[in-house]
């Protein structure tokens, strides 16, 4: 603590805050990633709205958003004497996977740590997107369903 310069009372102050931060923080990720259709008809129109709202001005689209799928295989090789083949298995090797039309699929193979971070970022980043619209979707859906505007007035 006095490496930081934070005397005790200061540093519990410090970490009380923090604590309340991660706390208002993972309920906010609730409220804006979690809940479910019986949840959004609990709210009123207003609260409905206004959720409606912050998704809007927080939703963004990430420029590194990749739609796949992020492996990491652990494979048997093609030689009979081999360690693989009784133990332990050779990889990590890390892989993206894209589903196209007509059952078809791209794989690539990423061989650099930079690439893998990358891909793993750019996955992520789709995901929340996706999460986000989802709950834009569901609150249309829900206010739709009241019988009301979908643009406020």
């Amino acid at each position: 603590l006095q490496a930081l310069g934070l005397s005790p009372l200061r540093a519990f102050s410090f970490s009380r805050s923090l604590f309340v931060f991660a706390c208002a923080t993972a309920r906010q990720w609730y409220l804006t990633h979690n809940m479910s259709k019986k949840e959004l008809q609990r709210l009123s129109t207003l609260a409905l709205r206004q959720r409606k709202a912050h998704l809007l001005r927080t939703l963004t689209f990430p420029p590194d958003a990749i739609h796949a799928s992020f492996l990491e295989r652990f494979l048997k090789c093609g030689r009979p004497n081999c360690h693989c083949r009784e133990g332990e298995k050779h990889g990590p090797f890390f892989y993206l996977s894209r589903c196209l039309p007509k059952r078809q699929m791209r794989t690539l193979l990423l061989k650099e740590q930079s690439q893998i971070l990358q891909a793993r970022h750019g996955v992520e980043a789709y995901q929340q997107l996706l999460e986000s619209l989802d709950q834009l979707s569901w609150i249309n859906w829900e206010l739709l369903r009241r019988g009301d505007a979908l643009q406020a007035e």
